[in-house]
């Protein structure tokens, strides 16, 4: 049987930081997908979105798309993802169809960061992308995952999914959604029914993350890739050059925690003002409610 013939070179783009912080946009110049990251986060993505970037990409990044209205619609839509993917009894949603995944992904040229936790579904609704398959060695990568996936989202998530659905309700930002992706996305991933029983799966629910990629996405398609083997592979398995500028390192973890600060400190931003003009429009609304108030007692008083 012949070999299947290589995909064809990826179409030279042009992408700048900018683009980075607007999701859910549709572009001519951009997207949908050619490249597709499969990995678990924190598993150097963003030095993958850097390196995409720096290729000509542009790249989707979960850290990089927060802060912004489109960013927390990104949540609200992927919410639906996460109930389609691992249905609970009581959260249900239909299956995510691919003209779904392009309302999250289509202006992008490659993903990565939380789109790999569907990198199979993803591969499927782009049958012509490829898929670089970028993987760390367990032992080195749980423990990050865990303090900073993990616990975040199994730890006391009753209390959490409370707080976030006042604080939604308060500003109208889809805050719980968030929240309620990565609970579910974890739980589901590692077959679990809270966070101890993530830990107990940990190591199982890994191996099986990387065996559905492999047995869905034939050898032709995938680059099997860790972060230190720089260009080369990256931009053969592309069709680009190799650029003159060394590879991006980025997001160690104090970057990554000072990141997540950021955006913290930019969505309580969104909520202030949120519940600002909400505030305000009360504040009207009260206004033309009294004045009516007024204008119908004042003629009943003249009246007399």
């Amino acid at each position: 049987m012949a070999a299947a013939a290589p995909p064809p070179a990826l179409p030279p783009t042009a992408a700048s930081e900018a683009d980075w912080s607007k999701p859910m946009v549709t572009s001519r110049r951009h997207g949908p997908p050619t490249v597709i990251t499969a990995s678990l986060m924190r598993m150097a993505t963003m030095s993958m979105a850097r390196a995409y970037a720096v290729l000509g990409l542009r790249a989707h990044h979960g850290l990089d798309v927060v802060p912004t209205p489109e960013g927390l619609a990104m949540w609200a839509a992927l919410e639906r993802a996460a109930d389609a993917t691992y249905p609970s009894a009581n959260r249900r949603a239909a299956k995510f169809t691919a003209e779904d995944w392009d309302a999250v992904f289509g202006g992008y040229d490659a993903v990565t960061d939380i789109a790999g936790m569907w990198a199979d579904q993803l591969a499927d609704a782009y049958p012509d992308a490829r898929v670089v398959v970028l993987q760390r060695d367990f032992e080195t990568w749980w423990p990050t995952f865990y303090e900073g996936c993990v616990v975040p989202t199994c730890a006391s998530p009753r209390a959490k999914r409370a707080l976030l659905a006042a604080l939604s309700a308060l500003t109208g930002l889809p805050l719980r959604a968030s929240f309620h992706v990565m609970n579910t996305m974890m739980l589901g991933l590692f077959g679990a029914r809270d966070m101890a029983g993530v830990r107990e799966n940990a190591r199982r629910g890994y191996d099986a993350y990387y065996e559905r990629i492999r047995s869905r996405v034939p050898p032709e398609r995938r680059l099997e890739y860790r972060i230190g083997e720089g260009w080369g592979p990256l931009c053969e398995f592309l069709g680009r050059e190799v650029p003159d500028v060394p590879f991006p390192r980025v997001n160690d973890r104090e970057e990554h925690e000072a990141r997540k600060a950021g955006n913290n400190i930019k969505v309580l931003g969104m909520m202030w003002e949120s519940m600002r003009r909400r505030l305000l429009g009360a504040g009207v609304i009260l206004a033309v409610v009294l004045a009516v108030w007024w204008a119908s007692r004042a003629r009943g008083l003249n009246s007399l």
